[in-house]
């Protein structure tokens, strides 16, 4: 008897151990790289073991740190710069640069970039810069941080210089609608003020001169120490505080309340009250 065997079928799907891509992530093509380097640098998610591959021989040192960035600021963008590092190895050569903000943001640079620039910063804010590299076997330690940190300008802020007289009114805007502290339309600080008696147990006399600049339309608030507030017009330099404790030491403030801000003078002299 003869036995009848079916006819041969390859089998279906990619043979063992083939190059199937199941990370399912984005590639870094665009930012300044022309090709996938490090998986372990680039992507996130699961890794067919499949495509693993064979383990390098050689090597397996990583970058050193490189020396702390220097940064320079222009309008809304910080330019950072470092000193190239030498390749660990012949065979693990540096791949790539990353370049941290202490704000959180990170940007990606290529083998061959020693600077990079951020873009749309907001004006105003401090920030400090590191970098470490990359190759084969991972990433290198962090650099220290950069020097000094440096605040961009914002250059959409209009100039007070650029204020016609009868346009004082109007306060200078930040790009994020913000105003300015002490720009036009806000009163600058009273004067320090000054304490006396009043001739009440418990109860101070406490008098301050008008703000420099700018008008106080909503009066002033005059705060103790201890916690009492006393609201006066914008006409008004002097206030009566009652309700002080007797014997106790007391410092007053006065704040001036305008149409967009507001300022607070400095402190008075403790006044013991009586």
């Amino acid at each position: 008897m003869n036995d009848v065997y079916p006819a041969y079928k390859p089998p279906s799907g990619p043979p063992p151990a083939s190059n199937k891509d199941t990370t399912l992530t984005d590639s870094p093509v665009g930012n300044g790289l022309e090709e996938l380097i490090n998986p372990d640098l680039w992507m996130d998610g699961t890794l067919d073991t499949s495509n693993l591959g064979a383990v390098p021989v050689g090597s397996v040192a990583v970058p050193v740190a490189p020396n702390a960035p220097s940064a320079v600021s222009g309008d809304r963008y910080v330019q950072v710069s470092w000193a190239a590092v030498a390749d660990p190895a012949a065979d693990a050569p540096v791949l790539q640069y990353v370049v941290e903000s202490d704000s959180g943001g990170h940007f990606y640079a290529g083998a061959d970039k020693t600077t990079v620039r951020f873009e749309n910063v907001t004006g105003g804010r401090a920030q400090k810069f590191r970098v470490r590299a990359g190759n084969r076997n991972g990433t290198g330690p962090y650099s220290a941080w950069s020097a000094a940190s440096v605040a961009p300008s914002n250059e959409d802020l209009i100039p007070p210089t650029s204020l016609a007289p009868d346009n004082a009114v109007n306060p200078i805007y930040r790009q994020d609608g913000t105003i300015v502290p002490g720009s036009y339309g806000a009163p600058s600080a009273p004067g320090k003020p000054t304490v006396a008696a009043q001739g009440t147990a418990g109860t101070a006399t406490v008098t301050w001169t008008a703000p420099s600049s700018g008008q106080p339309s909503g009066g002033y608030d005059v705060r103790a120490s201890s916690g009492q507030k006393v609201h006066v017009g914008p006409a008004v330099l002097t206030a009566s505080v009652p309700g002080l404790t007797v014997g106790a030491s007391v410092t007053f403030t006065v704040t001036a309340i305008g149409q967009l801000q507001s300022a607070t003078s400095p402190a008075s002299n403790a006044y013991t009250v009586v």
